[in-house]
């Protein structure tokens, strides 16, 4: 599938009136506007946003659009995202005014029309994720779901039918996304905790029975962050797992109060004990290295479900994509710049990690995973600065709870301060205060609970391991696997002769291990030999021969062909079904150029080509 095609075959719906007639009408704008380009990238930006910080994941089995209109919001949330998915359901009650062609251009997609006001209609569909904007489009009547009202029914009645089938979902586990207003669906809302996107184009509403707490964000300038109603002061005590105890007061009574601090101060010890969670993962600092698509990421989230046991806790993990533009002042500390009635304001603006070292250590009867991913794009050195030095297992610091038995609350570096106290904890760093004349420093610590967890592939114009990483992170070369991880045998052996012939080919380099093939693009094929697993070995192997081209940069006549002629070679590691897959291709490896052979596997591919 080619975003490009789709997209532009939306817009042309979107500009298209459904009733060209009804242009002077005062419901045209309201009936016939879909979902705009701008608020459907919008959306999908934020969608990445919680994908990446594992509010959301990326796979789910089947999808539901419950009023798809153009599709655009679809679209744009799941392939934008390469969300993967085995069925993808565009429903409208209204198909005339529909975007019906767009299953032509989306592999595994169908289209239904069934009235969402009627749950019987959704018995039998086990979607994992359902997505519905009830509230603009030609989906509805004119656009509006309140024109379906029957004889003396009301609006109310109307938004209670579709609570139930979206509680229907909901108690069978789907997450769900809708876009719309929130006093329309506070029946939902009310039972549920959800994330709420406040965007100045339009908000969306993502309700999962896994999250813990309601959450609320907002995007500031290209970053997504909580609205001021989630977030905490730099200098405020969140309070061991933000345990908030009602208490009472009584300024003239001594031992009443003295009372009640010993009554929160049990609660908050009953439910610190509650909240805690086993684990027992020895590496603190772990750099997974190797080529694309063996597994780095899959690893790490094994690692964290199954040896620090945060399947079920998000807010746990920070999850970060390194890329040539981040930045010090995006993970750790910068200036922020607000407009205050006309007066320009400078405010500190805590990155990421800062934040997610903070939560760390307010929480330290649970492990917390700061992942850093693709960190070959940026220095890390530079990324974090001085952090460096507290990596290291012997220089992070241990909270010990029973310091704070005390009832008081403790600023943020009043807490450091009290940690800093236990003669077992020796490091810290000085960072400076970015919007201020002092000349103090306020000091930094890591805490012993929070793992640090990178991924790097491999790269031809500089170091990824700096020399100061190497001796405070366990490094691991991750490599391809073959037989027991693929689906298939015979495509398990096909690979690994694949990568053996790129090593013998390539054994002259100082790393050759940079041209191996990862198994991540194999998974899927099974051993049947259908359409569906042809067309996934030819996208695999057409995969491989781009990127040493077009990535890798690897002259394809002197090296990418010798490495296919011994591997199309009728030998032990070639099956029947494999020979048969690649004789229908009628490669001519004699006179074929990179042109050709890639031509013929996308004809394969490719049916609109």
């Amino acid at each position: 599938m080619r975003k490009e095609k789709l997209y532009q075959q939306i817009q042309i719906f979107n500009n298209q009136l459904t009733n060209p007639s009804d242009r002077s009408s005062k419901s045209y704008e309201k009936a016939y506007l879909y979902v705009d380009d701008k608020n459907a990238e919008d959306k999908a930006q934020f969608i990445n946003y919680l994908i990446k910080n594992r509010y959301l994941k990326k796979k789910y089995s089947k999808i539901i659009d419950l009023t798809f209109g153009s599709g655009n919001l679809t679209s744009h949330i799941v392939f934008d995202n390469e969300i993967e998915y085995e069925e993808l359901i565009f429903n409208d009650i209204e198909n005339t005014k529909t975007n019906q062609n767009i299953i032509n251009y989306i592999e595994n997609a169908n289209i239904q029309n069934d009235d969402i006001l009627n749950i019987n209609n959704f018995e039998d569909i086990e979607a994992d994720l359902v997505i519905i904007n009830p509230q603009i489009g030609g989906n509805y009547i004119d656009g509006d779901i309140l024109k379906q009202k029957e004889d003396g029914e009301k609006e109310q009645d109307i938004y209670d039918k579709v609570s139930e089938l979206l509680n229907r979902f909901l108690e069978k586990k789907a997450i769900l996304l809708f876009y719309g207003q929130e006093k329309d669906f506070k029946s939902i809302l009310s039972n549920c905790n959800y994330i709420k996107y406040n965007s100045k184009l339009r908000d969306i509403f993502v309700v999962n029975g896994q999250l813990e707490e309601s959450l609320c964000f907002e995007k500031d300038k290209n970053n997504f962050i909580l609205c001021k109603g989630n977030t905490k002061g730099d200098d405020k005590l969140e309070s061991f797992d933000d345990i908030e105890i009602d208490t009472f007061e009584s300024n003239n009574n001594k031992e009443l109060k003295e009372k009640n601090k010993a009554i929160k101060k049990q609660k908050e010890t009953e439910i610190f004990i509650a909240n805690a969670i086993k684990y027992n993962f020895l590496h603190k600092n772990l750099l997974l290295k190797g080529v694309p698509g063996t597994g780095k990421s899959h690893t790490l989230e094994q690692i964290i479900e199954n040896h620090l046991n945060l399947k079920d806790k998000p807010k746990n993990i920070c999850h970060i994509n390194i890329h040539s533009a981040s930045s010090n002042a995006d993970l750790m500390q910068g200036i922020g710049i607000n407009s205050n009635d006309g007066q320009i304001e400078y405010k500190e603006k805590q990155g990421l990690i800062y934040n997610h070292i903070k939560k760390a250590l307010f929480t330290p009867n649970q492990p917390f995973v700061l992942i850093l991913e693709e960190i070959q794009e940026n220095s890390l050195n530079e990324l974090i600065g001085d952090l460096i030095y507290l990596i290291e297992v012997k220089k992070r610091v241990t909270v010990d709870p029973t310091q704070f038995e005390d009832g008081k609350e403790y600023g943020y570096q009043e807490f450091i301060e009290k940690v800093l106290e236990d003669k077992d904890n020796k490091h810290s760093i000085q960072i400076p205060y970015l919007v201020d004349t002092s000349t103090d420093y306020r000091k930094m610590v890591l805490p012993s609970n929070l793992y640090i967890f990178c991924t790097s592939n491999y790269r031809d114009d500089k170091k990824v391991i700096e020399d100061n990483l190497l001796r405070r992170f366990d490094v691991v070369e991750v490599y391809p696997k073959y037989k027991g991880v693929l689906k298939s045998d015979d495509m398990a052996k096909f690979l690994e002769k694949l990568n053996k012939e790129i090593l013998e080919q390539f054994k002259r380099e100082m790393h050759p291990d940079r041209y191996l093939v990862g198994h991540a693009n194999w998974l899927d094929i099974t051993d049947a030999d259908n359409d569906k697993n042809k067309k996934l070995f030819y996208t695999a192997l057409l995969k491989v021969i781009i990127e040493f081209k077009e990535i890798r940069e690897v002259d394809f006549d002197a090296y990418v062909k010798p490495i296919l002629k011994k591997l199309f070679k009728n030998d032990e590691h070639l099956s029947t079904r494999i020979e048969k897959y690649l004789n229908d291709c009628n490669f001519d490896l004699k006179s074929d150029k990179y042109k050709e052979i890639v031509e013929k596997l996308q004809s394969k591919i490719y049916s609109f080509l």
